[in-house]
């Protein structure tokens, strides 16, 4: 009596492509797998896998899931290194976009100005010439579009509920950027100073920890690294 399959489409992300070899793949699996179940594959078709994966987060269709979470046929299951976001989500008060196109931090502030705010504070990121001691040529920074897109927009809904803030806008750079290029920018408005540094600082420190985004360090001696995998 056969059993009834489905079958998964894996994503492979930022420096998970370097254990795998590939962008993705195609695999069967019994019908009533969990994500654990077609981890235990994947490290059985790629070994290099097995000592990264349990740093790693695992996503179904763009959002985040447990291992015990099960699958049906045709899910998309992203394989998800630590992160280090064109798709666009606005309303009246969120702006958050990923382009590859430069950041025009003027119409960041055109967006965010409003009669109510007091004060508006702007966090820029930047490439920097020279890291672990070794000098930078450049950085490319990979997402994984849908979902970055969506957890810039519960960063800056985050940010709306914990502090009185007016406007907010996050855009993140993809592709390769030179040394002094703004990598990130956010811009905050609110009626009171102290409210818009907190909600900046939030928002970087959350783009760092949950958002799908990777960067890959070039540099002059020929060799580049993405930032945060250890070297072995």
């Amino acid at each position: 009596m056969s059993t009834e399959m489905i079958k998964v489409r894996i994503r492979f992300l930022g420096p998970a492509k370097d254990f795998s070899g590939c962008d993705e793949v195609a695999i069967n699996l019994p019908k009533g797998s969990s994500v654990s179940t077609a981890i235990e594959e994947l490290v059985q078709i790629f070994p290099a896998l097995k000592n990264a994966l349990p740093n790693y987060r695992f996503a179904v269709n763009a959002e985040y899931v447990e291992k015990e979470n099960l699958l049906v046929d045709g899910d998309e299951l992203a394989i998800i290194p630590p992160v280090s976001g064109g798709i666009v989500e606005t309303d009246e008060t969120i702006f958050v976009k990923l382009t590859d196109e430069p950041i025009d931090v003027s119409n960041l502030l055109s967006f965010v100005a409003s009669p109510q705010s007091g004060a508006i504070v702007t966090f820029l990121g930047t490439v920097r010439e020279f890291s672990h001691g070794k000098r930078v040529l450049a950085l490319t920074y990979e997402a994984y579009e849908p979902m970055a897109t969506k957890e810039l927009m519960r960063i800056a809904e985050e940010m709306k509920r914990k502090w009185q803030i007016c406007k907010v806008a996050i855009v993140h750079r993809v592709g390769t950027l030179s040394i002094g290029d703004v990598s990130v920018a956010i811009v905050v408005s609110a009626p009171h100073r102290s409210d818009a540094f907190a909600a900046a600082r939030h928002a970087i420190e959350r783009i760092k920890e949950i958002v799908p985004i990777w960067k890959r360090e070039h540099f002059a001696d020929g060799t580049s690294q993405w930032v945060g995998e250890k070297s072995n």
